[in-house]
């Protein structure tokens, strides 16, 4: 009897160590700590200090726009500290720094801690200076070096069938700077509701989409990656906009 409770208690333990290390809270998410507004001139999203000017599109904009970007404001939707780590760790951008995630726009915008490690990405844009700069799809088997440079935009993509969720993240640079625009795609499901994030009759947090049927959907997926590309591109070009504008 006392074997099969140690046994228990070991388990116990265990999993409760599990638990700990799935889930990150508000001070293990690094944030720039920025202040965002929208512009209704530019219709884009712009810092206090004007570092940074973000585009979603030419879409609307809910206003106001909920926009997270600090350990308070994460703080207000529970279960959104491990809802951001939990991307952040597939993205292989655990501890970077977070400029702002917007949740109705399915947007976040996060600086690399360190410069990726090489690694085969799922298409390869560039040169990103030219008006449309070309995509290339990457097969299995090509063999590359696979570190990024300035003119190229690195793209890949996971999907978690159980969590109904479809990440995309694009590298670029905005000026001199790495970033990674971050696009999630999330249908319902209990973890996220208990987030009480606001939607309005413009956009919502949710999918009207259930990922479960990626494949049946194809052409409206087809259709949402080649809008994020676009936007992905218009922000790289506002990034080197900036960059003049600073010197």
């Amino acid at each position: 009897m006392k074997q099969i409770l140690s046994i228990r208690h070991t388990l116990t333990i265990a999993l409760m160590i599990m638990l700990l290390a799935s889930c990150s809270s508000p001070k293990d998410l690094v944030f720039a700590n920025l202040e965002w507004s929208v512009s209704d001139y530019y219709g884009q999203i712009i810092d206090k200090d004007t570092t940074y000017r973000m585009t979603f599109g030419n879409v609307l904009i809910p206003d106001p726009l909920t926009i997270v970007s600090s350990s308070d404001s994460v703080a207000k939707y529970p279960g959104m500290d491990c809802f951001l780590a939990d991307i952040l760790h597939k993205a292989r951008l655990d501890g970077a720094e977070i400029l702002f995630y917007a949740p109705e726009m399915k947007t976040m915008f996060v600086k690399p801690k360190r410069a990726m490690q090489p690694l085969r990405p799922s298409s390869v844009s560039s040169p990103m200076s030219d008006e449309k700069p070309y995509t290339m799809w990457v097969n299995d088997g090509d063999i590359e070096d696979w570190t990024r440079n300035p003119t190229e935009m690195y793209t890949y993509t996971y999907f978690d069938k159980k969590k109904k969720q479809f990440l995309i993240v694009d590298f670029y640079d905005y000026g001199d700077t790495p970033i990674a625009q971050i696009t999630v795609f999330q249908s319902h499901n209990k973890a996220t509701e208990k987030m009480n994030v606001k939607e309005t009759h413009l956009r919502s947090f949710y999918l009207e989409h259930d990922l479960k049927k990626f494949m049946r959907d194809i052409e409206f997926w087809a259709h949402q990656v080649e809008i994020r590309r676009a936007r992905a591109f218009a922000n790289y070009k506002i990034g080197q906009e900036q960059k003049i504008r600073k010197r």
